[in-house]
């Protein structure tokens, strides 16, 4: 079977507006009539959330055709993801030119649907389900190869761990493309949940009178978000449905883990941090809220199906964290090519992160690329960061041999004692790790600080 295996027909909230069983069945419908074909074809999914892209969505896996999505992408990110991957259907908004290698072969679901004007050459590998992009518009395209299993394990495991049921209202908080928001998608649909189609921030006052209006039960987000609901002084008061709201995407500093536990808990629901990569379809550990407060900072057990190791630990139990479960991709994709492959690598995912277990819990502590010798000594910058993090944003990056500088948003005074806690701790001179104050950290466009500008600033000083 390739659809997933949803637990009713999937009910949509388009805005505020139920979007009628009979539409979804039509659309449904029209989907299995536009992309009906002798052979397995690639569709590109460019129109975002909307009930026209997840109509697309699910009926061409029930179709066993492989999506690509990619939500509203520039031109120049357009050309370079369909002339890399070559898809026979594409999905848009029709308010672009067409494509170049495509034509316009009617409307889907409200929607251009284009087709290709020559073969697309490779053929697509029966398991291959979706394709889910890891870079942006600069450099060669690059995505990670996901199956129909995948896809599914992922859905049911998420679905599970977070005990989403038909009572419960998802809302798609975070974009189609994102790893974590299509597993928002897939987990909320294979539990029977209602999704509401919103393409609102999750930090503006018009997403949260929606998520009142429609009874949102949960919320996903990343940790950017929260920090500015934070910064905000949002409260879950005004939001009775509201009984979980969740965070991956990254580390959220554990003093606004507590605060958002203790909001959520006071609220008479729960906080529950999580933690994933998209080469793992999308999440592989979560923490139950019930177990938050004593385990503050963990991200918990990994999902229903999976399985935790750390590989090469130290005498201190720190190791690289390798993932293993049927979530794990079939490979990347850079090309056509690449979609004719099955697996070429094992269920085992080598994460690239530094962690410890305790009591069966895990501890992410940092990028294994991110470690530091300083003076002899193994320092973890994400470690000093989350200590930082409690007075204000902080990155670290290394400069020369043996030192590295510890740069603030801000003025430097408010950080300086937490920084020498860190020193004394490490038995660093502050030499070793220079603290350095900046008006603002410079940030990427998913939010991110920039690492890589930090890193000019250390030079050019």
């Amino acid at each position: 079977m390739h659809a997933l295996r949803l637990a009713a027909a999937p009910a949509f909230v388009d805005g505020a507006e139920a979007v009628p069983a009979s539409t979804v069945a039509a659309g449904l419908a029209a989907v299995g009539r536009g992309l009906a074909g002798p052979d397995k074809a690639l569709v590109a999914i460019l129109t975002g959330r909307g009930p026209a892209g997840l109509l697309v969505y699910l009926g061409a896996l029930d179709l066993g055709h492989a999506v690509l999505v990619k939500e509203r992408p520039d031109l120049a990110t357009r050309d370079a993801l369909l002339a890399a991957y070559r898809p026979e259907f594409v999905l848009d908004a029709g308010d672009e030119p067409v494509p170049a290698g495509h034509r316009p072969v009617g409307e889907l679901c409200g929607a251009r649907l284009l087709g290709r004007t020559e073969a697309a050459g490779s053929a697509i590998h029966p398991e291959l389900a979706a394709l889910i992009t890891t870079s942006g518009s600069l450099g060669r395209p690059k995505a990670v190869r996901l199956s129909y299993a995948n896809l599914a394990a992922n859905a049911g495991a998420v679905a599970a761990a977070l005990g989403l049921g038909p009572q419960d209202v998802g809302i798609t908080s975070l974009p189609f493309d994102y790893s974590f928001g299509l597993s928002v998608v897939n987990s909320h649909l294979v539990a029977g949940a209602p999704l509401v189609l919103s393409r609102l921030s999750p930090t503006s006052r018009r997403f949260w009178q929606l998520a009142a209006r429609t009874g949102v039960t949960d919320l996903g987000a990343v940790p950017l978000t929260y920090r500015l609901l934070h910064s905000t002084g949002w409260r879950p008061d005004a939001f009775p449905a509201l009984r979980l709201a969740y965070q991956a995407g990254g580390p959220l500093e554990p003093a606004l883990v507590e605060h958002f536990g203790r909001l959520m808990a006071g609220h008479g629901g729960g906080f529950c941090p999580m933690y994933g990569a998209t080469e793992a379809t999308a999440r592989m550990c979560c923490l139950d809220p019930d177990e938050l407060f004593e385990h503050l900072g963990s991200v918990g057990r990994p999902v229903p199906g999976g399985r935790i190791r750390l590989e090469g630990a130290d005498a201190d139990g720190v190791g690289e964290i390798v993932y293993e479960g049927p979530n794990v991709m079939l490979g990347y994709a850079s090309g056509r090519a690449d979609l004719a492959e099955g697996r070429s690598v094992p269920e085992v995912l080598h994460t690239g992160d530094l962690g410890r277990l305790e009591r069966g819990m895990l501890y992410v502590l940092g990028r294994k690329d991110r470690q530091l010798k300083l003076y002899g000594k193994r320092v973890l910058p994400d470690e000093i960061e989350r200590r930082l993090a409690v007075v204000g944003p902080a990155a670290v990056v290394p400069t020369a041999a043996d030192s590295a500088v510890v740069f603030v948003e801000g003025r430097s005074e408010p950080f300086r004692d937490a920084w020498l806690e860190v020193l004394r701790e490490l038995g660093l001179p502050a030499e070793c790790l220079a603290l350095r104050a900046t008006p603002g950290l410079p940030r990427t466009g998913s939010g991110k600080i920039d690492l890589g500008r930090l890193r000019e600033l250390a030079d050019a000083r």
